[in-house]
């Protein structure tokens, strides 16, 4: 899982935590506003009632009047009772419903609250959809001087709040949802915007390659983390830049030192081989240090060349030529190779492919690769040469039926001095830079180069070249 589908998911995760716990405290909120309300009316009718008690008489007076003083009093669902549990009073609304609120067996300040729903068809009262009212009420002792005179049962429709409480809870289902969306749409675009400069950092990074250490990353701000991270990276490619011009500077001179002092052995040993007074056993043994020589100066000369990458990808030397003639020109030249192990080389129905690019280089690349297979294919054994057109794109492949290489080897082949088998390479004077050297003139054509083998059955080179390469 990805650092942004991460972030996205506990930026997503927390943000609708944040909106679910608002929205449920503005819902339970609001409803414990409405219900304190009803239950503060419910409060007032039973002042109202025990205001209106006459300690003389021992009786409510005036309750009819103070509730008729009351807007609310056709809705008002109240039962009195005296200290003997009489009823003394009850409104009108009590012979269209019945609340079961019985009263409590001791006194206490507030016996009975709580809601019922009772299905009535009166104007005085507004119903629900389905018909139904639903009534808060309240069952409470009255007391004058701490002593019970009677009881009160009141009780409120508040089918108008519930539906308030309804609206309300839909509205906030609404908002949850558009915030869900906003919140997800939000949260990829601002975690994309965050991410973007890392996006950049490392495509960035992916681009420089040793043709390019010089190249640095755009420094954005050097006071955040990313531009700290900026900061680190350039200098890591500051030191790989030295690193890589040191290394480069030192096989480039230890080449050119080496060069001159076999050249002139090489000359030397070269012309003793003609002089008359020496024994048959002695130019023997100065002809095996001359093939020594010139191998060292083959190594030599594949040392100059890596050490030139920069050479190599910049001052490619293009033109225009067919790649099917030029193959044909290497196979002749790899022959003689060949016709020493009564090898057989079959290119027939190379594809007329015109390619524009660096003719030198790509005598290399495909020499060294015919050149190995060659040398690791037994004797009578065959390599097959194959090319062809795909798309934009001309593709050669170099097949052998050799040992083969072993698959946790394919990965290393590339590498610089790695030799697959070194006791093999030293006697087929294998020095492990060929295949370094074939990768590096790929690269710098914006090809692609790989392998495929399998023990005992053989290996195939594949080469991607684009026809026509691009300055």
């Amino acid at each position: 899982m990805t650092i942004k589908t991460r972030l996205g998911l506990w930026y997503f995760g927390v943000s609708i935590f944040i909106v679910v716990i608002l929205s449920t405290g503005i819902y339970w909120s609001m409803h414990r506003l409405l219900y304190d309300t009803i239950d503060d009316d419910l409060e007032i009718f039973s002042d109202m009632i025990e205001g209106s008690y006459n300690p003389l008489l021992g009786e409510f007076e005036e309750i009819l009047w103070r509730l008729e003083s009351s807007k609310r009093y056709q809705e008002v669902y109240l039962i009195v009772y005296d200290a003997y549990k009489k009823i003394v009073f009850a409104s009108p609304m009590t012979q269209l419903i019945y609340m079961d609120m019985p009263l409590p067996e001791n006194s206490s300040e507030l016996a009975f609250t709580g809601s019922a729903q009772i299905n009535i068809s009166t104007p005085l009262l507004k119903a629900d959809a389905d018909g139904m009212v639903t009534f808060r009420g309240i069952t409470r002792p009255m007391f004058y001087n701490k002593r019970t005179i009677g009881w009160i049962q009141v009780g409120l429709p508040i089918t108008s709040v519930e539906n308030d409480l309804k609206n309300l809870f839909n509205v906030i289902v609404i908002i949850n949802a558009i915030a869900v969306l906003l919140v997800g749409v939000g949260g990829y675009y601002i975690i994309g915007k965050f991410l973007y400069p890392i996006k950049i950092i490392t495509n960035k990074t992916k681009e420089i390659s040793s043709s390019n250490l010089n190249e640095r990353i755009a420094l954005q701000n050097e006071q955040d983390e990313l531009g700290q991270l900026t900061l680190t990276l350039n200098s890591l490619l500051e030191r790989l830049s030295r690193a890589f011009e040191s290394q480069r500077s030192f096989m480039a001179d230890a080449a050119h030192e080496l060069k001159t002092p076999l050249t002139v052995l090489r000359t030397h040993w070269e012309n003793e081989l003609n002089n008359q007074d020496l024994d048959d056993t002695f130019k023997e043994r100065l002809a095996q240090d001359v093939e020594q020589i010139g191998r060292l100066n083959q190594l030599i000369n594949k040392l100059l060349f890596l050490s030139q990458t920069e050479d190599v990808y910049e001052k490619l030397d293009l033109s225009i030529f067919r790649l099917d003639e030029f193959l044909y020109e290497i196979i002749n030249d790899a022959q003689i190779l060949a016709d020493l192990k009564k090898q057989t080389i079959q290119a027939d129905g190379l594809a007329a492919i015109t390619i524009r690019a660096d003719k030198n280089q790509l005598y290399q690349l495909f020499f060294n690769l015919i050149d190995n297979a060659i040398k690791y294919t037994a004797e009578k054994g065959k390599i097959c040469i194959t090319l062809q057109q795909l798309q934009d794109k001309a593709e050669i492949k170099v097949s052998d039926n050799g040992q083969g290489i072993a698959e946790d080897k394919l990965e290393k082949i590339f590498e610089r001095f790695y030799r697959v088998d070194k006791d093999r390479s030293r006697k087929t004077g294998g020095s492990g830079l060929g295949l370094s050297i074939c990768q590096l003139v790929v690269n710098a054509h914006k090809g692609s180069i790989s392998v495929e083998s399998e023990n005992e059955k053989g290996t195939t080179f594949s080469v991607s070249l684009p026809l026509s390469h691009k300055d």
